[in-house]
C-alpha cells in the first residue's frame, strides 16, 4: 500500500516539476565548466607572452599608475595577481549602473600595463545563471522565479527519496543488479529500467545539488546550516562608511610595499591572490589560493601591517574545522568541484541527465495511460 502512495507522490511531483527541473539541470550543466571555457576562448585576456628582453613584471606602483592614466575616472577597488609569469593581472574598478555593486574587471598585461580584450561569452553564462536561479525573471518577478526554483528543488529531494522507495524491491533483491539497465527488455519495461537504474547512479549528485542549492533559496535554511555546523554567519556592513584620515591616505607605493611584504611572508607559495585596496591606514588583507588548492573557494586570508611588516592575522583554509570548510565551500559542493575533477564531471553528467528523467518520465506516464485506456 505504501509503495502505491509513494508512486503517486513520485508521479505527481514529476509531472508538476519535471519541466522546471529540466531547465535547472541543463542550465546547471552549462555552468559546470564556465571558468574553464572562458579561459579557453579568451586566451588573449588570461594569458600574456613574456617579453624576450625584460622578463620582470612592472612594479605594482608603476602598473597601477599607468592603468589609472588610461582609466582616470574610476577608482581602483582591488587587484588580482598570479605567481605564474604568463598570467594577466585583473584590476577591478568602481562600476556604474548595473555594475555598481561588483565593479568592472580589466585584464591587464603585467609587463606593459596594456589593457587586454574584454572577456567574450560572459553574457551567455550570465543568462544561464539567471535561468538556473530565477528562470530569467527580473524585477519584482525575480522572487517568483526564485521560489519556483526552490520548490522544484524540494520536489527533487522528494522525487529522489520516493524513487528509491518505489524501486526498493529490486534493490533489496540485488543491489548491484539494480545498478544495471535491463537491455533485454523493450518498450515500457526498458524505459522503466532506464529511468530507475540511472536514477540510482545519479541519486547522490541530485541530493547534494538540492541540499546545497537551498542555501541560496531560504534564509532560515541558511541560518540552520550555520547553526548545525557551529559556524558564525558572516555579516555584511551595507552602507557603512568609514572616515578617511586625510593625513594617512594610501598611495600606489603603499600598495606595492604591501604586495612585496605579502610575497615575502608566504615566499610566493600561492597560485593567485587578491588585494582589496584600503582607503587609509597601514593594514592590508590578502585573499589567496595555495599552489594546489582543494578548489577555487579554498581561500586563505592574510592581514599585515606595512609599517611594521608584522602579520596581524593569517587564516588558512587547511587549518579550519570541517564545518567551516563546508560553509566556505557551499558553491563548490553544489557544482561538485569540492571533490575535484571527478565530482565536477559527475555533477555535469547528472545535470545533463535531468533531461532524460523528464523525457522518460513523461513517456512512461503516457504509455501507462494508453495501456489503461486499452
Amino acid at each position: 500500500m505504501y509503495k502505491k502512495i509513494w508512486f503517486k507522490i513520485h508521479l505527481i511531483l514529476g509531472l508538476a516539476a519535471g519541466i522546471i527541473l529540466l531547465i535547472i539541470g541543463v542550465s546547471g550543466a552549462v555552468l559546470s565548466f564556465e571558468k574553464e571555457i572562458l579561459k579557453i576562448i579568451n586566451k588573449d585576456s588570461y594569458i600574456v607572452s613574456i617579453p624576450k628582453e625584460n622578463h620582470k613584471k612592472l612594479e605594482t606602483e608603476v602598473l597601477l599608475t599607468k592603468f589609472q592614466e588610461k582609466i582616470p575616472d574610476r577608482k581602483i577597488n582591488r587587484i588580482t595577481f598570479s605567481s605564474n609569469a604568463n598570467e594577466s593581472v585583473i584590476i577591478n574598478v568602481e562600476g556604474k549602473g548595473k555594475t555598481a555593486r561588483r565593479g568592472m574587471n580589466y585584464f591587464v598585461n603585467p609587463y606593459t600595463a596594456e589593457i587586454l580584450p574584454d572577456i567574450k561569452g560572459k553574457e551567455f553564462f550570465f543568462f544561464n545563471l539567471r535561468l538556473h536561479r530565477w528562470l530569467t525573471l527580473t524585477g519584482d518577478n525575480r522572487e517568483i522565479g526564485k521560489q519556483v526554483v526552490a520548490i522544484s528543488t524540494v520536489a527533487l529531494i522528494i522525487l529522489s527519496i520516493s524513487g528509491v522507495i518505489v524501486y526498493w524491491v529490486r534493490i533489496k533483491k540485488g543491489f548491484f543488479k539494480s545498478l544495471l539497465i535491463n537491455t533485454q527488455s523493450s518498450g515500457r519495461p526498458f524505459l522503466a529500467s532506464l529511468h530507475s537504474t540511472i536514477g540510482m547512479w545519479v541519486l547522490p549528485f541530485y541530493l547534494l545539488a538540492s541540499l546545497t542549492g537551498l542555501y541560496w533559496s531560504y534564509e532560515w535554511y541558511r541560518n540552520a546550516l550555520y547553526a548545525i555546523t557551529d559556524v558564525e554567519k558572516p555579516q555584511r556592513n551595507k552602507g557603512k562608511k568609514t572616515k578617511v584620515d586625510v593625513k594617512n591616505i594610501l598611495t600606489f607605493n603603499s600598495h606595492q610595499k604591501a604586495i612585496e611584504l605579502f610575497d615575502d611572508s608566504i615566499q610566493k607559495k600561492y597560485s593567485s591572490a587578491t588585494l582589496r585596496l584600503p582607503k587609509n591606514g597601514s593594514s592590508y588583507t590578502f585573499s589567496y589560493l595555495d599552489i594546489n588548492p582543494d578548489h577555487y573557494r579554498a581561500r586563505n586570508n592574510l592581514t599585515l601591517d606595512i609599517n611594521t611588516g608584522e602579520i596581524l592575522n593569517h587564516e588558512k583554509y587547511e587549518d579550519k574545522r570541517l564545518g567551516e570548510k563546508i560553509m566556505q565551500s557551499m558553491l563548490p559542493l553544489h557544482s561538485g568541484e569540492y571533490f575535484g575533477r571527478f565530482g565536477q564531471v559527475g555533477m555535469f553528467i547528472a545535470s545533463v541527465l535531468m533531461a532524460l528523467f523528464t523525457i522518460t518520465g513523461f513517456m512512461l506516464y503516457f504509455k501507462r495511460n494508453k495501456k489503461k485506456a486499452k
